[in-house]
């Protein structure tokens, strides 16, 4: 009798501890506008194998990518109201929610190494810049990691690779940044999106496009370019891969968003690193066509650092007269921390594990999950 009574007391915690375990497990809406094999997709993957991973399967992270629950410019205002918990939200697409992060687009030409520029604005974000942070509360919505895509670059309809034959071009310019950068040397900006770059530039409306080596491949340019000028021209960083909702990173437990924030820098390599496989692709692919794949001339070299030392002073006025009054202080340590991780990242840059190590060490462990982002 007495072991019958232990057996069903020993069932009973079984069936209780059961139902303890399954009312801690957490399943997140994730959101981006991409493909699911677009660098910003498979780092999204990588996501949610990381989080199952580092939560014992406690939080699973359920995908919903090529704009299939939330349309591009409205993922900010979906996660605030946590129509989803987690999403690539792109701040420009919202500029008067995130003035600072508007000022990153205009110094998408300040630094030329993609990871140190997403590790930068991360730790940039997270440990110096509390009204960066405010922005996002104001939101309900917790900064996550910066991002950068692959550098922009020059892929033109014939030769452009010298200041004589840039002159008097019309450069495919995805914005302002871009448009004062071809002013500046002779040239006129045209706004086309990115859909319509192939078209514009087989019809001769634009002479070039600025824009990742990788168009080539994914927006058919190897058909009709001319020519390739490895000129950065900076990489579009305005974006928090991992924004979170704040009530649903408030309700989860410590450890499980200890979890999240071991999984975050995993996947912003993944997703730098996929953005370089697919320039790597790309270049495979003008080798292929024959599409000739220059070094920039060293004058466009020289107008191209001449150009972002005499552009700094003017984005620094813009944003105070948006109201960021430490703007000139931002732009310091942001340069300042780019150095810093353009060092770091150097000896390891080809190994994955060394380099979301060395990013956790650097951000996400200074965090205390019991604390951070956490409404009170």
């Amino acid at each position: 009798m007495k072991t019958k009574w232990m057996a069903a007391t020993a069932l009973a915690f079984a069936f209780a501890l059961g139902a303890s375990g399954s009312a801690s497990a957490v399943t997140l809406k994730a959101v981006h506008y991409l493909s699911p094999k677009h660098p910003v997709g498979l780092g999204y993957e990588t996501f949610a194998e990381e989080v199952k991973k580092n939560t014992n399967g406690e939080v699973t992270v359920r995908i919903f990518p090529a704009e299939s629950l939330l349309g591009a410019k409205a993922i900010s205002d979906g996660i605030r109201d946590q129509v989803a918990d987690v999403g690539f939200a792109t701040m420009s697409y919202t500029p008067s929610y995130y003035p600072y992060g508007v000022m990153l687009n205009d110094l998408a030409m300040v630094g030329e190494n993609d990871m140190a520029a997403a590790m930068a604005i991360t730790e940039l974000f997270n440990l110096h810049c509390k009204p960066c942070l405010a922005e996002y509360t104001k939101q309900n919505q917790l900064f996550g990691s910066g991002m950068s895509t692959a550098p922009y670059v020059l892929i033109a309809k014939n030769d452009i690779n010298s200041l004589d034959k840039i002159k008097g071009k019309k450069l495919r310019a995805g914005g302002a940044l871009w448009d004062r950068f071809a002013k500046s040397v002779g040239a006129t900006g045209v706004n086309v999106p990115s859909s319509e770059m192939y078209e514009t530039l087989s019809r001769g409306i634009i002479d070039a496009a600025v824009y990742a080596v990788g168009g080539l491949k994914t927006h058919g340019l190897a058909d009709t370019a001319g020519q390739v000028v490895l000129l950065n021209l900076g990489s579009f960083r305005s974006g928090n891969l991992y924004s979170i909702n704040l009530d649903t990173w408030s309700k989860m437990t410590t450890p499980q968003r200890a979890g999240i924030l071991k999984a975050i820098p995993v996947a912003v390599v993944k997703t730098v690193n996929e953005y370089h496989a697919g320039d790597k692709a790309a270049l495979e692919l003008a080798k292929e066509k024959k599409v000739p794949v220059v070094q920039p001339d060293p004058a466009l070299l020289a107008a191209r650092k001449d150009f972002v030392e005499k552009d700094l002073p003017g984005i620094v006025d813009a944003a105070k007269k948006k109201g960021i009054e430490n703007a000139q202080e931002f732009v310091d340590k942001y340069k300042e921390l780019l150095a810093k991780y353009e060092k770091l990242i150097g000896p390891i840059e080809n190994d994955p594990k060394k380099l979301s190590d060395m990013f956790y060490n650097e951000v996400y462990a200074k965090l205390d999950p019991a604390t951070f982002g956490v409404k009170k």
